[in-house]
């Protein structure tokens, strides 16, 4: 790893020596600007060249996503730098970025066709729980760095985007099955057709595994779910998108020795409905109202020879309106403004001593401007009520410098902020918590530089940066001597009480090799310090708040990267291999630290005629830590640490096409 560090650097100094004959030779138009690199839509709202993104961001694409093997979306942001995949048990997963390595990591983004499904009470995304089959997604975009200016609070530290296929992508009838190791049994089929004024696209599918190869959790797994999209264009200005999505899952949890923690089945549904209107204008503009409703409700049912019964879950409502408005103020300029407003409602009964609802409201606007033909300003800020007494101003701004058309240069710097959630500021916990409100946003100040650049001659591209990102004001356990005794004797609220420094390195490297083959690594390296800058309501706890301070170094690996490599080795085979790494490291809420991951996937898949017309097909096996490596996933309970495992998982999966 220290030698990527180092030849990168070389790398850089050598474009930034020579950049200035090469532009001298070859001045390049506009046009070449916008096509060198990939066209990326979350950074700012506004379709970019990568190049010309006010963000960082990491592109996961169908190619990708094909060769990895996952079977789940969350698995995918192991190809991104920086990115922390975890599991709580066989079906939890957590996804965190620079530091947010815990539980619920609830200072990031995550959208699915510009749908929040990052919600309360916990303000977290439940991944087992989204509407939405793998094998929908056409690519996912990783803005890696704070973006509140485009997409408000939570997107402290970064934006997940997933977007879908469109309904027109689809033709025909296809059903794919997966059948391996620790029960995975899963099956699927999608249809579609495109036609003159309406297309469509559907999805069935069932997914169901036994979790973890462990008798000390109770992790099985089976969802169902149906996923609808169709899009209406009666002329050529007008288009009408319409998303229905219905998800149920039946999933075990419970930790075996612990009577806190029996073995109990929990039932979840969610389903979500979005429509959406494009309207085309003259000179490029465009008019867009997105409108969506989310619901999602969870129970826990135990059940023992003696015990049979309903303990209560949480049910909650999201509804949002949005309007976006796209124009051009001359050939050097553009912009996007909207605004929107957001209505939460939860019932959590076993957290929250009565129902809660929340109203926000936002008002957005981003500039880019092409000062000269080398260099493009992006700036622009958020205004945001988050219903909670707060009303925050995120402002962003970038300059992106083209050394030559295919050396870019960029830095830039953002304020973000975090709402508390639902369950820091109202909950009423018997015997656990009782908050007393009054918390304040947590806030973050980021500064970056980045470098992208395409060495054509030898088929490479690289995209690095360094960062420097300040969050004050961060939420923490506070033992409190208002709110009621809990089990190890120290009541519990929320309050701002710690700040923290991340800085770092990451980037990738992706290399092309012929037509045939391709390599993509990723690295990070990451640097975490922390302070107390809150003052506990009980004194007597100030030495365990100041040692977790001091520990919060260990609480992301400061090592971590990735290699995916895919070789077509005929018209018909087709090798991949991924590569997996992650640095010791400690979550705040798990008594033991996790190993190192050093873990390698295969897979090996021949298409059957063509894969995507009728007739035709795939089958592949798939391989995951095809050595075995022991590493430790998450865990809480003190009856897990050090044995939840990840052992060795084959598979194999076949498509067909009719």
């Amino acid at each position: 790893m220290r030698l990527f560090q180092y030849q990168l650097v070389i790398a850089v100094s050598f474009v930034g020596l020579t950049a200035s004959g090469v532009w001298a030779e070859d001045l390049a138009s506009e046009k070449e600007y916008l096509q060198e690199f990939p066209v990326v839509l979350s950074a700012s709202r506004l379709s970019q060249p990568l190049s010309e993104a006010p963000n960082a961001v990491t592109v996961i694409d169908r190619a990708m996503i094909k060769a990895s093997g996952f079977q789940t979306i969350a698995d995918l942001f192991r190809l991104v730098p920086g990115m922390y995949v975890g599991y709580e048990n066989g079906h939890t997963p957590i996804v965190g970025y620079h530091g947010s390595t815990e539980q619920y990591s609830r200072r990031m983004q995550v959208l699915v066709d510009g749908r929040s499904v990052y919600l309360p009470p916990f303000s977290s995304v439940s991944w087992e729980d989204i509407p939405l089959h793998i094998e929908d997604v056409e690519r996912i975009e990783v803005v890696r760095g704070p973006a509140a200016a485009s997409y408000g609070a939570n997107s402290l530290q970064g934006v997940i985007n997933i977007i879908t296929r469109d309904a027109s992508s689809v033709g025909g009838t296809s059903v794919s099955v997966a059948k391996g190791n620790g029960g995975i049994s899963d099956v699927s089929a999608h249809m579609g057709k495109a036609g003159a004024e309406l297309d469509y696209r559907a999805t069935l599918a069932y997914r169901a595994d036994n979790g973890f190869d462990t008798n000390v959790l109770h992790d099985s797994n089976a969802t169902r779910m149906a996923n609808l999209r169709a899009n209406y264009h009666p002329n050529l200005s007008d288009s009408f998108d319409f998303q229905l999505g219905y998800n149920e899952g039946v999933r075990g949890v419970g930790t075996a020795g612990r009577p806190t923690d029996p073995f109990a089945d929990t039932r979840s549904s969610s389903n979500f409905q979005q429509v959406s209107w494009l309207r085309a204008l003259p000179q490029f503009d465009e008019f867009k109202l997105n409108y969506y409703r989310i619901y999602r409700s969870s129970k826990d049912y135990l059940s023992s020879p003696t015990v049979n019964t309903t303990e209560p879950g949480h049910t909650v409502i999201r509804q949002e309106l949005e309007l976006q408005h796209t124009l051009h103020m001359g050939t050097s300029n553009r912009m996007v403004w909207g605004g929107g407003i957001r209505y939460d409602s939860v019932g959590a009964p076993a957290a929250l001593a009565i129902p809660q609802s929340l109203h926000q409201s936002r008002l957005f606007a981003h500039d880019e401007w092409r000062m000269v033909e080398s260099a493009v300003l992006n700036a622009g800020a958020m205004l945001e009520d988050d219903g909670m007494g707060h009303r925050n101003t995120s402002p962003r701004a970038s300059l992106n410098y083209h050394l030559t058309p295919q050396h870019t240069l960029r830095a830039g710097t953002s304020v973000a902020y975090r709402s508390p959630a639902t369950i820091e500021e109202k909950s009423n916990i018997p015997g656990l918590f009782l908050s007393l409100g009054g918390l304040r946003p947590e806030k973050i100040h980021s500064k970056e530089i980045g470098y992208l650049g395409e060495l054509n001659t030898i088929g490479m591209t690289v995209d690095a940066r360094a960062y420097y990102d300040r969050v004050s004001d961060i939420v923490y356990y506070d033992p409190s001597p208002l709110g009621p005794p809990t089990y190890d004797g120290k009541p519990y609220s929320f309050s701002n009480l710690l700040s923290a420094i991340y800085r770092g390195f990451e980037g990738t490297i992706k290399q092309k090799w012929g037509e045939r083959s391709n390599l993509i690594f990723n690295y990070s390296r990451q640097i975490v310090s922390c302070s107390v800058t809150g003052t506990l309501r009980e004194p007597l706890f100030t030495p365990i708040l100041q040692g977790i301070a001091a520990s919060c170094s260990t609480m992301v690996p400061r090592n971590s990267g990735s290699i995916l490599l895919t070789h077509q080795a005929t018209d018909d085979v087709q090798l991949s291999a991924g590569y997996y790494h992650q640095g010791k490291m400690q979550f705040l809420d798990t008594p033991a630290p996790l190993t190192m991951m050093r873990r390698l996937d295969l897979r090996v898949a021949k298409s059957i005629g063509k894969p995507h017309e009728r007739g035709g097909g795939e089958v592949a096996l798939v391989v995951q830590n095809a050595f075995r490596d022991k590493y430790t996933e998450y865990a809480a309970a003190p009856q897990t640490s050090g044995k939840i495992i990840f052992n060795r998982r084959a598979y194999i999966t076949a498509a067909l096409g009719f």
